[in-house]
């Protein structure tokens, strides 16, 4: 970890003096899962977006954001929910993960107001638990008889979930002027995993039955508002 901070220090420090236009962003907001969403989840982060000429449309950097994933992954006979099925798992994810994403960005129109952006990088969880309920009350024809081999447990998996993912997102901010050099942000981006958040339900799970969900993998959809400062080299203010 702190080789990656140490890098990405340098790169901000080499960035920022080859660039012409500089923009600095905060920004903060919450988002869904695509799949298995249990609750609205919030995110937030930094922004760092560098251009080698002024008025140039095409930006490097990166974000250093947070986000949080709330998931419910409920999996049952017969497709009952909620725990109504005779058998089944229910697994509870809640997990939170610092990104650092380099990030490629393309300003649209003669104003740039809008930026279009994709980046990609490496998160490393900070928190989090798992919890994976799972129970059979089916008539067990192996012993012969109703109750028999039947049972009802919660487990704490927290110990599975991913301490380090990659996660690939792409998105647009809007950019509304305040007056000098501030602009008000508005951001709708998508990210997906390449890996699962927990190998809960995974082949690799010794709890693994056949109603498991095998992890969790989802697409996430986030809404962000922010402010950004844009500054330009032999500015006159």
């Amino acid at each position: 970890m702190k080789r990656v901070l140490l890098i990405t220090f340098l790169c901000f420090v080499a960035l920022q003096g080859y660039s012409q236009t500089t923009i600095y962003g905060v920004y903060g907001g919450a988002g869904c899962a695509t799949t298995n969403n249990y609750d609205v989840a919030p995110s937030g982060g930094l922004e760092f977006l560098f251009t080698g000429h002024r008025g140039g449309r095409i930006f490097i950097g990166f974000d250093l954001f947070y986000q949080n994933y709330s998931l419910y992954a409920d999996n049952e006979a017969n497709a009952a929910k909620g725990g109504a099925g005779y058998a089944g798992t229910i697994d509870r994810f809640n997990a939170s993960y610092g990104f650092l994403a380099p990030k490629f960005s393309y300003g649209l129109g003669r104003n740039q107001r809008v930026k279009v952006f994709i980046d990609g990088g490496i998160g490393y969880n900070v928190g989090g638990y798992d919890s994976l309920r799972k129970w059979d009350y089916s008539y067990s024809t192996i012993t012969g008889g109703v109750g028999a081999g039947q049972y009802d447990s919660v487990i704490d998996k927290s110990k599975n979930i991913t301490k380090m993912l990659f996660r690939v997102g792409a998105g647009m901010t809007e950019y509304l002027d305040m007056g000098y050099h501030w602009r008000f942000t508005f951001t709708e981006d998508f990210g997906f995993l390449t890996q699962n958040l927990t190998s809960t339900g995974t082949i690799t799970d010794p709890s693994r039955t056949r109603y498991s969900s095998n992890g969790l993998q989802p697409g996430y959809i986030s809404l962000q508002i922010g402010i950004s400062h844009i500054s330009w080299k032999k500015d006159k203010y």
